[in-house]
């Protein structure tokens, strides 16, 4: 079994060390700049705390990295656990600008779609993905039309929204995936629109809180993207594909199929999850599992650092459209043809 190396001991390496330890895989050390967060994790899993990345990607047992550092240092660790010879999985995004993105495509290379695995765990979901097998199945004959709808219980912390990269790239970055993976081809136009529905305070800072996104590629295929930091009722989080023979729905997963008939309410299921983890805890797991397999087989993985580039070049246009009030163009090499 391929020992794992994790570099970031925070709130999402936790996440990512709970499904390592769900998939059976073997995390073997964990590495942090805070070095009370990596013995902590460690001593949690099992594995031994590095006290730098060299000494964590050279460790004898590891062959497989996963980043889950601050955005901004996502690039330098990609390039060195390939450059150590290591499968490397990264968390989304994979850079926090698209400049930097496309510095990372620049020096890896063929290594972009060999050696690294984009975590976008939202292709994983059983729901999703069978909904993107029953597409390219034929099941609705020609897609036509793809909505996706990503809402979550609650705003993130006031003092996050600074240094979260904007709606665009911290949130809707999992639906800019999901759209290119589901259509089949790349968007040409974009066209966004933002509000501040939610907490006033995250316009003060600079962002938005309520986003709808409109792709549209070049044989017409429309995507229709919704988000918004806040949904009273729990996880909202569904995809619509509809065609030219019929539609597939992947709808909110309940915790169980109960349906609850009383004076007060009428075929009532369970509420929708509150905590991601209890959302989408599956596909992190099948995620994981997916990385070792390919990691151990040698095989290219099923998404990779080119997926990264093309959802920050789709972040960065939706910002730029919302900026300028209008559609703007896309174009298969990621150029920017907005005015900064």
């Amino acid at each position: 079994m391929i020992g794992i190396a994790l570099l970031g001991a925070g709130r999402m390496a936790r996440v990512h060390a709970k499904a390592i330890q769900a998939a059976g895989a073997r995390l073997v050390t964990v590495f942090d700049i805070f070095e009370p967060a990596a013995k902590s994790l460690a001593a949690d899993t099992g594995a031994s705390a590095a006290r730098s990345v060299d000494e964590a990607l050279h460790h004898p047992e590891v062959g497989a990295v996963l980043v889950v550092t601050s955005s901004d240092t996502h690039v330098d660790c990609v390039l060195r656990g390939v450059q150590a010879g290591k499968a490397v999985m990264c968390e989304k995004p994979l850079a926090p600008t698209l400049s930097e993105a496309q510095r990372c495509i620049d020096v890896l290379g063929d290594q972009a779609t060999s050696k690294v695995f984009l975590a976008f765990n939202r292709r994983f979901d059983p729901g999703h993905a069978a909904l993107k097998r029953a597409v390219e199945a034929g099941e609705i004959g020609n897609l036509e039309q793809l909505t996706i709808t990503s809402r979550d219980p609650a705003p993130p912390p006031l003092d996050y929204i600074p240094k979260s990269g904007g709606l665009f790239k911290d949130m809707m970055i999992h639906d800019f995936d999901m759209a290119r993976w589901i259509l089949g081809e790349e968007p040409v136009t974009i066209h966004s629109h933002g509000s501040c529905l939610v907490d006033p305070q995250i316009g003060k800072l600079g962002d938005i809180d309520t986003a709808c996104v409109t792709l549209v590629t070049a044989t017409g295929k429309q995507a229709v993207i919704l988000n918004s930091r806040r949904a009273a009722y729990g996880y909202d989080q569904r995809v619509e594909a509809f065609g030219s023979a019929g539609m597939v729905i992947s709808d909110n997963p309940r915790a169980t199929g109960l349906k609850r008939y009383a004076s007060t309410s009428f075929g009532a299921p369970d509420r929708l999850f509150t905590f991601y983890m209890d959302r989408y805890g599956e596909s992190y797991r099948t995620e994981i599992e997916t990385f070792l397999r390919g990691a151990a087989a040698g095989t290219p993985p099923p998404v990779n650092a080119i997926d990264g580039l093309k959802t920050a070049y789709l972040a960065e246009a939706a910002g730029a459209s919302l900026r300028l009030g209008q559609a703007v163009e896309l174009k298969p090499n990621c150029e920017v043809t907005w005015p900064e």
